[in-house]
């Protein structure tokens, strides 16, 4: 596909721009050896995670929410409002609270703010709130494109700071006042931590975990999703939207026929982090699109985050079931991820095999995933 020469219209690069734009929306300190300090008066951090209720990141939100729980504290999902939370690309969730009901039950702020990638980067009442918890004292940390949510609200103002590959250039040009850095997977810089593209979430969510509950809980949850290393090491350069990425997605727009919906199987006691890279892989292979289905309309997670389900009951029989580690086996699927440490490779195997490797690799760049 290398060799074609494909001529394409000037607004597909709007369109590609703004998905993986949608995807995302120096040196750093070395992960640390534990110790996090609560705020006064609290024997653990209270972390808050930061949705809009109209287009947050699925897998920027739903890995530190599932990783910094099984490190021993308080995380809550917190929108602006209590409608649900609408996923990009896929899935929706019940906030834990919204912005009034967080501020009255703690006052003094949270003691870490996590924020995803945004649809829309500069809501003025996410940003008010995230200068309000930043003012209180909070560690403010973005993942992926959630950059340019804090560099819109003015916190990252002369500070080093990282996001996803594909927007660099567009964020250097808007939020001139920040120090953006390139290959690296996280950054710190004082009460300020940023994250790489959307794969990012698992090593800097593993850093905080370390920092919190100590090297050996945090290593633990690590080889839990089959992370081998967690440090700030990375090569954003080696991912790029070119020649073969461009023909792939527009080869799987105008010929990705037929089209294939993927169901990721949620149920009471789904894992958060297991749900999350299915969901963001199954819907970025430019050819389908992706749900959740469960038994019942709404479903707890391991953690208590409640799923919205997109289908409940029989699963559509043009629908392609994914099946995640520890779910009951009723019904055939279209794949079954049966060990969360495998499970973002087995998946992008699988997608290979029915779409074929470059669709496969396509879905890889995206997330900035260091796959072949």
């Amino acid at each position: 596909m290398r060799g074609y020469n494909i001529a394409i219209p000037f607004f597909f690069f709007l369109v590609l721009g703004a998905m993986i734009a949608a995807t995302a929306a120096g040196a750093a300190t070395p992960s640390p050896t534990g110790g996090f300090e609560p705020k006064e008066g609290r024997t653990s951090p209270v972390v808050a995670v930061a949705a809009l209720n109209a287009g947050t990141e699925v897998t920027d939100f739903l890995v530190p929410y599932g990783i910094l729980n099984q490190a021993g504290v308080d995380v809550f999902a917190v929108a602006p409002t209590m409608d649900p939370v609408a996923f990009w690309p896929a899935s929706s969730v019940r906030p834990d609270a919204d912005f009034a009901g967080f501020d009255a039950q703690f006052p003094d702020g949270a003691d870490i703010v996590i924020v995803p990638a945004m649809h829309d980067p500069e809501d003025p009442a996410m940003l008010a709130w995230l200068r309000a918890q930043e003012a209180k004292g909070a560690l403010m940390v973005s993942i992926c494109e959630g950059a340019s949510v804090l560099a819109a609200a003015g916190l990252l103002d002369g500070r080093r700071a990282t996001g996803h590959f594909y927007e660099h250039e567009s964020r250097v040009e808007r939020y001139g006042a920040v120090d953006w850095q390139r290959n690296i997977r996280y950054v710190e810089d004082g009460k300020r931590i940023s994250s790489a593209g959307v794969s990012a979430s698992l090593p800097v969510s593993l850093m905080l975990a370390e920092r919190i509950a100590g090297r050996e809980r945090a290593e633990e949850i690590a080889a839990r999703y089959g992370v081998r290393g967690y440090g700030p090491e990375h090569d954003s350069e080696a991912f790029t939207i070119g020649a073969r990425e461009m023909a792939t997605a527009v080869k799987n727009m105008l010929l990705g026929w037929p089209r294939r919906h993927y169901l990721v199987e949620a149920w009471e006691g789904v894992d958060e982090v297991d749900m999350a890279f299915p969901l963001d892989f199954a819907a970025r292979t430019w050819r389908g699109s992706a749900g959740t289905y469960a038994a019942a309309k709404e479903v707890r997670s391991r953690h208590g985050l409640v799923f919205l389900a997109d289908e409940t009951g029989k699963v559509p029989e043009n629908a392609w079931l994914v099946r995640l580690p520890g779910a009951e086996e009723t019904g055939e699927a279209a794949v079954t991820l049966a060990r969360s440490a495998t499970l973002r490779e087995d998946f992008l195997t699988f997608i290979g095999r029915e779409m074929g490797g470059d669709t496969a690799h396509f879905v890889a760049v995206q997330l900035e995933y260091p796959a072949n």
